[in-house]
């Protein structure tokens, strides 16, 4: 429907722009004229057009004053002292005024330059009276005469220059007030276009604000039509999850019954009927929560369990798939958080998983590091379940020496929803369903994730998930040390290139408090039979000259330790194989047996 009518919304969405527009041109001429017909243009206007007049009639006045005086003028009024010349200077300054300045533009276009001609005239005759001025400043009344009848011969010039100059101003003014008359009209037009414009606009903002009202009430009521589609979606898939589990696991127990049978069943073909049949069942579990997530019924069931026993069925897991690509896989907890916590290990376990798949997706060789940590960030203010005291922040460190992620599923992952102006969650389509069912799980749990990645180096991610504190473990259990504090501390070498397993596994054995060091390149000098315990790794100078040592150390009661014991197959070494996934739990055992069977050994001695 709206493709349909799109031509019509860029109709009506020009029509607006257009309108707008045209509304803004109109405003900008309406007061356009209004400020060239402001008060100030017309009060000069006024001004200029007094001026000549009072000018006019001033003239007229100073010269019948001046023939005036000139009349009265008697013999024993000599000497004149100057007097006749202010006279004839005040009659000649009307003159100037008339003729300069806006005054004189005026007057020159009254009657078509008649009014300038006369005046012009008029100039001339009364400079030709500063001679006989000159005469009676001197005391000679004999030019007396012959000046008044001058002056008095100007009286019919002088009238016609007052009428001529009274007739252009009243058609000056004439002028003016047509223009005004026009000016205003204008004016009256541009309001009536632009009331007109500003009434067609409201009725297109009348019209667009219904449109708004009906789009606000069709999106409400898509919406919630669409979380009822998401709500059945979700119920749909819980349906399929209880119905499908039942004979899944159906297929499991037999998996594991013919294993365990005498028949005569390939053991291989068991483990993978079991290990699919696992991955099936988490698949629809993700899916189902990712349904819930989505028509937002998702919702949280915490329990209490130990960290350490969790961790290692979530890595049992993924066992499988790191065996059939090689893949050492080390994991360290901290002694710093406590054995219990209160957690939802359901999602937990989601979020885990999901990041050890994507790491053994783009790990086609090499190892994977988990760690388990106390976070730096602080905790969330929240209510406290029962039968716990305290909520903490622990991190999840998942690093693989893979190839790294492509940059178009490093950039769909950085989206944090919690923020402002950030977009929603990944979909399943963009980053899979694993991180995506990840990513939302993290955020809803009120954690954080941040990830780097190199190329060809591979990539490494921080979950801080926050969690509580059982009651009953105010403080962290710390771990006994193997050997007596007496004793001198035990050391171990670990021979490995590859940093990232190495330094798990240093963690590891310095939990048991054993002095560890680390080394990527032998340089077939250094001695050997110091170290209690040797951990033979992936190591590219292994050679006969090295073998003859550590068989020099094995005579002097060092232990060696390896877990590529298939690269050592055919040399005299004796070596304890270790199997991954290695972790701490699976050491311990290791370590106490081989220290305390050492210890009794010398108390025995």
């Amino acid at each position: 429907m709206l493709k349909g009518h799109g031509w019509l919304s860029q109709f009506k969405q020009r029509m607006m722009y257009g309108f707008i527009i045209l509304i803004i041109i109109i405003t900008i001429a309406l007061f356009g004229i209004i400020t060239y017909t402001s008060d100030s243009a017309k009060e000069n206007s006024r001004r200029v057009f007094e001026s000549a007049l009072w000018n006019t009639l001033q003239l007229q006045v100073q010269t019948y004053r001046l023939l005036n005086y000139l009349v009265l003028l008697k013999a024993p009024d000599l000497p004149l002292n100057g007097q006749a010349y202010f006279e004839y200077d005040l009659l000649m300054s009307r003159i100037d005024l008339l003729r300069d300045g806006e005054v004189g533009t005026l007057v020159r276009e009254f009657e078509g330059g008649r009014t300038t001609r006369l005046l012009n005239i008029m100039n001339g005759e009364l400079e030709l009276l500063s001679f006989h001025i000159s005469k009676l400043e001197e005391d000679d009344l004999s030019y007396l005469p012959s000046l008044i009848d001058r002056i008095q011969k100007l009286d019919p010039q002088l009238n016609e220059f007052v009428g001529l100059v009274n007739n252009g101003s009243n058609a000056f003014i004439n002028r003016q007030h047509q223009i005004q008359q026009t000016k205003l009209h204008y004016i009256q037009l541009l309001s009536i276009a632009l009331l007109a414009c500003l009434l067609c606009l409201c009725f297109f903002m009348a019209k667009s604000f219904s449109q708004l009202r009906f789009a606000h009430a069709r999106n409400k009521q898509l919406k919630a039509d669409m979380q009822n589609s998401r709500s059945d979606k979700a119920d749909l898939l819980g349906f399929i999850n209880q119905q499908v589990r039942p004979p899944i696991n159906a297929i499991l127990g037999t998996a594991k019954t013919l294993n365990q049978s005498s028949h005569s069943v390939p053991e291989p073909l068991t483990k993978h009927i079991e290990e699919s049949g696992q991955q099936l069942l988490h698949t629809i579990e993700m899916l189902s929560d990712l349904s819930l997530l989505e028509a937002q019924k998702l919702s949280l069931q915490p329990s209490t369990n130990e960290l350490k026993t969790q961790m290692e069925v979530f890595l049992e897991l993924t066992e499988a798939q790191m065996s059939r690509k090689n893949l050492a896989c080390a994991l360290y907890i901290d002694s710093a958080l406590p054995d219990s916590v209160h957690l939802d290990f359901g999602r937990f376990k989601e979020i885990v998983l999901a990041l050890l798949q994507n790491a053994i997706a783009h790990c086609p060789a090499g190892s994977i590091s988990i760690q388990l940590r106390p976070s730096a960030l602080a905790a969330p203010t929240v209510l406290l379940p029962d039968g716990t005291y305290e909520t903490r922040v622990m991190q999840l460190a998942i690093r693989d020496t893979g190839l790294g992620m492509p940059l178009n599923l490093q950039q769909s992952l950085r989206v944090n929803p919690n923020l402002p102006n950030q977009a929603d969650s990944p979909d399943a389509n963009t980053v899979g369903l694993n991180l995506a069912l990840c990513h939302q799980l993290i955020y809803l749990m009120k954690g954080e994730m941040h990830f780097s990645c190199v190329e060809n180096e591979g990539c490494e991610f921080w979950v801080d998930l926050p969690f509580y504190v059982p009651a009953e473990q105010e403080h962290p259990t710390d771990i006994v040390p193997i050997t007596k504090t007496s004793q001198p501390q035990k050391t171990a070498l670990i021979l490995e290139q590859d940093m990232n397993l190495a330094k798990i596994i240093e963690l590891q054995l310095t939990s048991f408090n054993i002095k560890v060091s680390l080394v990527q390149e032998e340089d077939g000098h250094s001695p050997l039979d110091q170290f209690d315990l040797i951990l033979l790794g992936q190591f590219s100078g292994f050679d006969s000259h090295l073998e003859e040592r550590l068989l020099d150390c094995l005579k002097a009661g060092t232990t060696l330790w390896s877990y590529q014991t298939a690269e050592f197959k055919n040399s005299s070494l004796d070596c304890k194989a270790l199997t991954f996934p290695l972790t701490q739990r699976k050491l311990l055992p290791l370590i106490e047996a081989l220290f305390l069977g050492q210890t009794k050994q010398k108390d025995n001695k």
